[in-house]
């Protein structure tokens, strides 16, 4: 997994404690800990477009789905990086 740079802290947070739980196996939980709802209000940000997050960014993981059009390049993108993966081991 890669990440980039310039993102608001809670998407960056919220994304990799994601990504981790997913390529670990865990369940994405509906709402996070009260621990991890204290980190991520204690978190701020000083570019315009971060300081009023949506409620949504302290309490989940999860944002809804966006239901819409991918554009045909990015299908083409993502068919070529999956098709070049390995395949899984087998369970034993």
């Amino acid at each position: 997994m890669l990440g980039g740079g310039g993102y608001n802290p809670w998407s960056v947070g919220r994304c990799w404690a994601g990504i981790w739980a997913t390529l670990n196996g865990f369940e994405i939980p509906d709402r996070v800990t009260p621990e991890a709802e204290r980190v991520l209000r204690a978190l701020t940000f000083s570019r315009a477009a971060g300081r009023d997050p949506p409620e949504h960014w302290f309490t989940t993981l999860r944002d809804a789905p966006r239901r819409g059009v991918v554009r045909a390049e990015v299908q083409r993108v993502a068919v070529a990086a999956l098709r070049d993966l390995p395949a899984p081991a087998a369970a034993t």
